[in-house]
């Protein structure tokens, strides 16, 4: 028996209710595919969030901005799996929010890291 995708459709976007005209949000995604993943971090860097960690951002939106992104983000992703989630916060918890680092790297310096040690091919009977 076939099991159901039980993700299918849950991104919508939704009627947000009456609040301030700009809020904050965390948005975190778990998508398989490489090519969409990076489609899909660059939209979010398109509308001024900041990233936080590999698959997390945050940053306010207006109400038009989220419904316009989820709307962008629904049809990106067409009918590929991917798990997306944009949960607003507000501002008293970000008052109460804390934050650990132990290390601050940037993800662009981990991915010019991770080039660099990457091994090279060597053409037997030559010398480096």
């Amino acid at each position: 028996m076939a099991r159901k995708n039980r993700y299918t459709g849950v991104l919508k976007p939704l009627p947000v209710g009456r609040g301030s005209p700009e809020v904050s949000l965390v948005l975190i995604y778990d998508i398989e595919d490489d090519k969409l993943r990076a489609r899909v971090s660059d939209i979010w860097l398109n509308y001024g969030l900041a990233r936080i960690q590999f698959s997390a951002f945050f940053g306010k939106l207006n109400r038009n901005k989220r419904q316009e992104l989820a709307l962008r983000l629904q049809r990106e992703l067409g009918t590929q799996s991917g798990r997306i989630r944009v949960i607003p916060i507000c501002e008293q918890d970000l008052k109460d929010m804390w934050v650990l680092d132990q290390y601050r790297v940037d993800a662009d310096e981990l991915k010019e890291r991770a080039e660099s040690d990457r091994p090279r091919l060597r053409v037997l009977g030559q010398e480096d």
